[in-house]
């Protein structure tokens, strides 16, 4: 029964830094505190790190 207990523990602690990796950047403030601008389309070096709250305008970073 203990081994429940541990198999519990350990899955925790493996899969809980991935809660990090599956946020949506949604709106212009996060967007601004990811480094990013919110533009119509993402051109040339930047690419797309989420949306900006608003249809087709898009959060992009610079590669």
């Amino acid at each position: 029964m203990r081994i429940h207990y541990l198999l519990f523990t350990f899955l925790l602690v493996l899969l809980s830094p991935l809660s990090a990796f599956t946020q949506r950047i949604k709106n212009p403030v996060t967007c601004l505190a990811n480094g990013g601008v919110c533009w119509g389309a993402c051109r040339g070096r930047f690419r797309q790190i989420g949306t900006c709250g608003i249809p087709r305008v898009r959060c992009c970073k610079r590669r």
